[in-house]
């Protein structure tokens, strides 16, 4: 448990939140109905099947949603940004998880009981309007994948999920290309295919000037270049590069 709670009202993750724009005499209370924990690298947050007791926000670090499939092989549903809300299931009743969570690298995660963060939505209605929104375009994610499994192959797959995972660093007035720090085992769990595929598809990529690697990290140069690749659409994430 951290002994400082952070602020929610100078928190700098709190314009991609579920918390933008609350009244600061809200955010101000926010602090008092959360507790935060830091969390090692490796470090599991909750398991499947485990009972659902809160909802968890991402103040800092990296965590993956993942399930293992019948083989007992890790699936990467989604990576988790800072300022993401995750572990929904606890508001809709006493349910139990139906996915695991673990933290990539060392992380700092605010939780919210249940009864405490419904009593939250019912004193500030704006902030259900904004999880349906996130929920809404979670699905949307879910369906452009399962249709991306179907139809597109691994080379396609990859790209787009690089594109996918550098959301997080869309800042307009960014100047670096994106990086990508995951290891190679996650990487291939989330494209859907084997690591040895997904190390030699990097190579390609690397030998054709879209991305550069150094040790694990991914730096992404040619937006537009991975997007021809991905066979993606133009989205807000691309448009913030200049694509």
């Amino acid at each position: 448990m951290i002994r400082e709670l952070p602020e929610c009202l100078t928190c700098h993750n709190l314009q991609r939140s579920c918390f933008a724009n609350v009244l600061p005499e809200y955010l101000t209370e926010l602090k008092y109905e959360k507790a935060c924990s830091m969390y090692k690298k490796g470090q599991v947050i909750f398991q499947e099947d485990n009972r659902a007791l809160g909802v968890y926000c991402l103040y800092s670090g990296s965590v993956k949603l993942y399930k293992y499939g019948p083989d007992g092989r890790e699936q990467i549903v989604r990576m988790v940004q800072p300022g993401d809300l995750f572990g929904y299931r606890a508001l809709v009743g006493s349910r139990l998880y139906c996915i695991n969570a673990q933290a990539l690298t060392d992380a700092v995660v605010c939780f919210f009981t249940a009864e405490n963060f419904l009593q939250i939505t019912r004193k500030i209605p704006e902030i259900t309007h904004k999880i349906i929104i996130a929920l809404s375009d979670l699905l949307e994610d879910t369906e452009n994948q399962l249709t991306s499994l179907a139809q597109k192959s691994v080379r396609e797959r990859l790209a787009e999920t690089l594109l996918r995972l550098s959301e997080g660093q869309n800042d307009p007035a960014r100047t670096a290309s994106p990086v990508i720090n995951l290891s190679r085992e996650d990487l291939a769990n989330m494209v859907g295919s084997a690591t040895e595929t997904v190390i030699r598809l990097l190579s390609e990529f690397r030998e054709e000037k879209l991305i550069a690697i150094a040790g694990r990290k991914i730096h992404l140069l040619d937006m537009t270049g991975l997007q021809k690749v991905a066979h993606a659409h133009v989205n807000g994430f691309l448009k913030a590069f200049g694509v």
